[in-house]
């Protein structure tokens, strides 16, 4: 029998104090690194937006979120107006976030991503594909994941409301608003970001015309 073997019985009461100083210190680390990028007036960043617990690519894009948690670098409502300068922000990638969103709010988020990107910035969307699901529900799938996909996945009591989905544009319809708001070239493109099944999501990619 190891060392840790003969105590563990002891320590294991104590595991959460682990977790709390594990996140605490990302919290730290997010906290400097979002410091970092306002001092520059966020001029160049990247921006995951709500990427929450599954942040994209952490430490190069900064993950903006409403709720605290510890991977997360800027905590501000998307609802409202974002507390980022205008034409600064290099890349924004938003993935599965538009659906948890009503449509007032949806197109809201959408021209703020075009205020606050730099001319030639891209945008990124990844969403549930609304066309897919309804195909689904139609040939009698399986209903665990049309339902999951559908109406969004229970993760937790603290951002329970936050996870449900709200409110789907079908690619064409999105492609369409983007346009309409500025952007140009966009389009819909294979699943090239490897964190959504693209059966069931689609992603879409645009750009702020340079003037």
């Amino acid at each position: 029998m190891t060392f840790i073997d003969r105590i563990y019985r002891h320590i294991r009461p104590l595991r959460f104090l682990y977790g709390w100083a594990k996140d605490a210190q990302t919290r730290r680390a997010c906290s400097r690194h979002a410091q970092v990028w306002r001092d520059r007036g966020f001029r160049g960043a990247k921006l995951d937006v709500c990427g929450g617990r599954n942040p994209f690519r952490p430490g190069e894009y900064l993950n903006v979120d409403l709720v605290p948690l510890p991977q997360v670098d800027l905590v501000f409502d998307i609802t409202k107006r974002f507390p980022i300068p205008d034409g600064v922000i290099a890349d924004i990638v938003s993935i599965a976030t538009l659906e948890h969103l009503r449509r007032p709010h949806v197109d809201h988020v959408l021209r703020e991503f075009f205020r606050i990107l730099k001319p030639n910035g891209t945008l990124r969307i990844s969403t549930p594909d609304i066309e897919a699901i309804a195909k689904a529900v139609l040939s009698s799938g399986d209903l665990e994941i049309i339902n999951q996909h559908l109406f969004g996945k229970f993760k937790g009591e603290q951002t329970e409301d936050l996870d449900l989905h709200k409110w789907f544009y079908p690619a064409p319809a999105l492609i369409e608003e983007l346009h309409a708001i500025g952007f140009k070239q966009a389009e819909h493109i294979p699943m090239d970001i490897g964190m959504h099944d693209p059966e069931w999501n689609y992603l879409v990619r645009a750009w702020k015309p340079a003037s």
